[in-house]
């Protein structure tokens, strides 16, 4: 006797019933519970199979026992096949019973198979199966017939019993009882429609189920609000039109109506008879059939994309905005199918993280009734987060306020068809909220003082909130916030008030203390995302009554900036003005998108810090606003191309406009630095400028070549100075050609002692544009000169003369005079007509005249520029076309 015990998942009867199934050694069937008598006819098929197993046993074992046949060799096989066909008969009325029930009772027909040995036997048989690409052995004449007849019965036995195991493979987890380890956990299915072309693959449950496989029925219908309708006839595609693509992967190309992909007169080439229609959705059904017996049938919904020819169209994502409080996105639907489109896919991601691959830190769907379309546009569509819970019940978490998100949105128009994905950044920018005008009770008195406006006096703030026998009557301050149950439910703690936290950096200070506002507060942030800019401490506006000079330091208001720019980047950030109070507010600067990067810089005070470089694409700066414009700060930034070079402090910057290259940066080292320089004007050049004070300097200088000096800010541009000059007193002022100037501190080669650290610095002013004293000449002779010659020239010029004659001939210079400040301002001569042109001649200093120049052309450029301190009577010269 055996017992089946029916596990309580799948026990439809009243709680705390049990069922108990119980086969007798005379096959009666006894119930526990009235209401196991509805498992009867799901379980009497599973009964019979195992009685009918358990029969033709005894019948092998009874040929075992008696050699001799029952039968002679003619009647066995006249009885045989009718048998086998009756047996098949039965097993196949018995599967299609199985298949076609849908309750879950059927999972205890695992744990029947594991307990029963002789069943798992029959399941388990391992011998080698009749199918399309297997023969059954031959048989000899003779006295082996008789033998061979037999061998032929066991084969057509084990073929039945592998289609049966193969068709009920749902319901039995088939590597329980299969040797080979070819199977999948659960048949898999797919479809693609393209270029005219459906293709679907489907898997099979084992290697062994392959064998025994006849081929498969496809079925298509057309899905419309959860019904299935028929599309076309069934397609029976047999085992040997079907493409093998894995052991038990299969697949199968169905052509459109009329495609031109169809091969004619091939037996193995399928159509579909219908057109399937854009954007409709469709569900595609696969049966294998294992010799006359079907597996269970195999789904997948399959929708048919639009045809586009250009893929730009396909991302939708028009713009995206947040703030603290909510999300604003307006797309357009490109893909034809906006009809069927029915919600919406995001993913955010903070701090811009997507492509370290990190996890979304929310993921929403948005069902389409959320959306909102414009009258007439139905294509256009915008969302707002969040949205009332009514009508959208999307559960929102608002976002951090002065942060950067990444936001990834796709349209889903079926539950297996996502349009392409678009992404894009957004940053929750804050407007300030400093409320000035409104009535104050904290700036207008001392520090520890409030403003009672009833006796227009100010009190001392430590009797608030306490009896009334203070001389304070009238003032409302006094006991305003005062329940200390708001600070247990949330609420801010301000020595003996309690305010609600909706009050908390509000713009105004509700607070006796004033600690309820101030710099701690996010009160303005914004993101800059060109690759060049600048930006400054805010001017607050001045409240209509005086502050106390104790108070001065807690206006000021705190104000945050994220710089994003190309993501093959660097940031340089460089501070022109920086005044901020002494251990109160502090500059900080964070390598990365938000205030949890790490820290590069932070400094306060008066003093200008040095120039830091971000590691990558994004910095993220804090800074105080003021009242007044003394305090504060200007700074500016730039990018220029990543590297891998690892920065230090100090090490290379960014200078705009004027500026220092500070002396001790040649000597601290071990790696170059560069330093990148830009003029404040585009039309502007710059002047380097060597600052010495030690007077063995020079000859230090001769064995102290550390320096390159490049036009723009690249390597490969124009070699300003390349630290090769024998007298390095001519190179004590280096004038750039264009508004940028590069700076390459080198390894120093060489030092009078260890450490020595050289008193010399490199400053740096920009040349103001001078365009009145740029002039042109064509005329076949002429007369150019310094300005206001022959009396001293003016400081901080660049003038240029472009010399044209007429083509085929030469240009000759004749200087008659030349006397310039030495080491400091120079004259240039190009062969040519820009500063680019073959330079000819550099002059600098009190130089004996005349001399001659000639061009090669017939254009030459001359170029006179002076610092910003003393002048000479400068040069004279004649020139002539030759």
């Amino acid at each position: 006797m055996s017992f089946l015990r029916v596990p309580p998942h799948v026990n439809t009867c009243k709680q705390n019933s049990r069922v108990t199934l119980r086969i007798v050694e005379n096959r009666t069937l006894t119930f526990s519970s009235e209401c196991a008598m509805k498992l009867w006819y799901q379980i009497i098929a599973l009964y019979f199979l195992i009685a009918l197993a358990r029969s033709e046993e005894q019948e092998e074992n009874a040929d075992d026992a008696k050699p001799a046949a029952i039968c002679n060799v003619v009647e066995c096989s006249k009885l045989f096949n009718p048998r086998l066909e009756a047996m098949e008969m039965a097993v196949k009325k018995i599967a299609l019973a199985i298949l076609s029930q849908t309750s879950d009772v059927f999972a205890p027909i695992k744990e029947i198979l594991e307990e029963d040995s002789t069943f798992t036997s029959i399941l388990s048989l391992n011998s080698t199966i009749y199918s399309s690409s297997t023969k059954a052995p031959s048989v000899s004449n003779g006295t082996h017939k008789e033998d061979g007849q037999k061998q032929e019965k066991n084969f057509a036995v084990a073929n039945l019993k592998r289609a049966v195991k193969c068709s009920l493979a749902h319901l039995v987890d088939i590597n329980l009882t299969d040797p080979e380890p070819y199977y999948e956990p659960l048949p898999q299915i797919t479809a693609l429609f393209t270029k005219d072309i459906l293709k679907i693959e489907w898997s099979v449950p084992s290697a062994e189920c392959v064998k025994v496989s006849s081929g498969v029925r496809i079925k298509i219908y057309e899905s419309a609000d959860g019904y299935k309708v028929p599309l076309e006839a069934p397609i029976f595609v047999p085992q040997k039109c079907i493409k093998k693509i894995a052991k038990t992967l299969h697949s199968i190309n169905l052509a459109s109506p009329f495609s031109s992909s169809t091969s004619r007169g091939n037996a193995c080439a399928f159509s579909l008879t219908k057109n399937l229609t854009q954007c409709r959705s469709y569900i595609v059904e696969v049966v294998i059939n294992y010799q006359s017996l079907a597996g269970k049938a195999m789904q997948t919904e399959l929708v048919i994309p639009l045809k586009l020819n250009e893929k730009a169209h396909l991302k939708p994502l028009i713009s995206a905005s947040a703030s603290s409080s909510s999300l604003t996105l307006n797309w357009e639907d490109n893909s034809g199918c906006a009809p069927q489109l029915t919600s919406l896919n995001l993913e955010i991601f903070q701090d811009g993280m997507v492509d370290k691959g990190e996890k979304a830190n929310a993921t929403v769907v948005i069902p389409r009734s959320c959306f909102k379309q414009p009258i007439g546009e139905g294509n256009l569509f915008s969302l707002t987060l969040p949205t009332s819970e009514l009508t959208c019940p999307i559960v929102w978490k608002p976002l951090d306020v002065c942060r950067k998100y990444k936001i990834n949105m796709s349209s889903q128009y079926s539950s297996t068809w996502n349009g392409p994905s678009s992404s894009s950044e957004i940053f929750t920018e804050q407007e300030g909220n400093f409320a000035p005008d409104s009535p104050n009770v904290f700036l207008r008195c001392p520090i520890h003082q409030f403003y009672c406006q009833y006796q227009q006096l100010c009190m001392d703030t430590s009797n608030v909130c306490y009896d009334d026998n203070n001389g304070y009557d009238g003032c409302e301050s006094e006991n305003r916030y005062c329940e200390q149950d708001v600070c247990y439910k949330g609420g801010f703690r301000c020595g003996q008030q309690c305010i609600p936290k909706e009050l908390l950096c509000n713009g105004n200070f509700d607070c006796v203390d004033g600690s309820d506002e101030g710099p701690h507060c996010e009160n303005t942030c914004f993101q800059l995302t060109n690759p060049s800019g600048n930006f400054s401490s805010q001017k607050l506006r001045m409240p209509p009554y005086e502050i106390h000079r104790d108070k001065i330091v807690n206006t000021a208001q705190n104000t945050k900036v994220l710089i994003s720019v190309q993501s093959t980047h660097h940031i340089w950030l460089t501070f022109n003005k920086f005044n901020t109070f002494q251990n109160q507010h502090i500059v900080k600067v964070y390598d990365g998108p938000y205030s949890t990067s790490p820290l590069l810089l932070s400094h306060n005070g008066s003093t200008k810090p040095y120039s830091v470089r971000s590691s990558s694409s994004d910095l993220f700066v804090e800074f105080p606003s003021y009242l007044s414009t003394t305090f504060g700060i200007e700074a500016f930034y730039t990018s220029v191309r990543r590297t891998d070079d690892q920065f230090l402090p100090g090490c290379g910057g960014y200078i705009y406009g004027d500026g220092i290259i500070p002396k001790s940066l040649a000597t601290t080292f071990n790696t170059g630095c560069f330093w990148y320089i830009e003029a404040t004007q585009s039309d502007d050049t710059l002047l380097l400028k060597m600052n010495i004070s030690d007077s063995d300097a020079y000859r230090k200088l001769q064995f102290y070549r550390t320096l390159m000096v490049y036009d723009g800010w690249n390597t490969d541009g124009l070699v300003l100075y390349d630290g090769k000059e024998d007298d390095y007193k001519k190179k004590v002022a280096i004038y750039s050609i264009t508004h940028k100037m590069m700076v390459h501190i080198k390894i120093p080669i060489w030092s009078t002692k260890p450490n020595e650290n050289l008193d010399f610095s490199w400053w740096i002013t920009t040349q103001k544009s001078t365009p009145h004293c740029n002039n042109h000449f064509e005329e076949n002779t002429g007369t150019i000169k310094s300005p206001n010659y022959p009396t001293f020239y003016p400081n901080s010029v660049d003038c240029r003369w472009n010399i044209k004659v007429e083509p085929g001939s030469k240009v000759r210079l004749l200087f008659a005079l030349f006397e310039t400040q030495a080491d400091a301002d120079y004259l240039y001569v190009y062969d040519g007509p820009t500063l680019r042109s073959t330079l000819l001649l550099t002059k600098s200093g009190l130089v004996p005249t005349p001399f001659i120049v000639n061009s090669s052309t017939n254009q030459v450029l001359v170029r006179f520029v002076s610092d910003e301190d003393t002048s000479s009577p400068g040069f004279l010269a004649v020139y002539s076309s030759v």
